[in-house]
């Protein structure tokens, strides 16, 4: 009878190898955790935004596309949907019938002040 001893399995060393690789990786991701929380927040802001924006600027050319309507120089308001956002338009005369549009949208952020701006066109018919 052969008595031999088999090598099968892993050691201690390659077992702590392991766990220092794994713990590693783990303080790596628990460290990067904050920024990827900021980093979809600011997005989430920019997509409300973005989509306010876009609200607002299809409401104005439905509203005022017509010559019929006299046009303010100047609109103020909050959106329905999104509560804690504000907005200011300005209405600016380019051409017969042309008018530069500037928006701007207002919120809070932890406690900052923060605002995105757009620029349209719209042709009064």
């Amino acid at each position: 009878m052969c008595n031999r001893r088999l090598n099968i399995g892993f050691t201690l060393i390659s077992i702590l190898i392991g766990l220092f690789i794994l713990a590693s990786a783990i303080i790596v991701l628990v460290k990067a955790y904050p920024v990827i929380m900021k980093m979809s927040e600011k997005s989430k802001n920019f997509i409300n935004v973005s989509f306010i924006g876009d609200k607002i600027l299809s409401q104005i050319e439905e509203i005022y596309g017509n010559k019929e309507i006299p046009l303010p120089e100047t609109l103020i308001g909050i959106v329905d949907e999104f509560p804690d956002y504000k907005y200011k338009l300005n209405f600016i005369k380019e051409k017969d019938d042309l008018y530069r549009i500037e928006l701007e949208i207002f919120w809070k952020r932890e406690g900052k002040d923060e605002k995105k701006y757009f620029v349209s066109v719209l042709r009064r018919r």
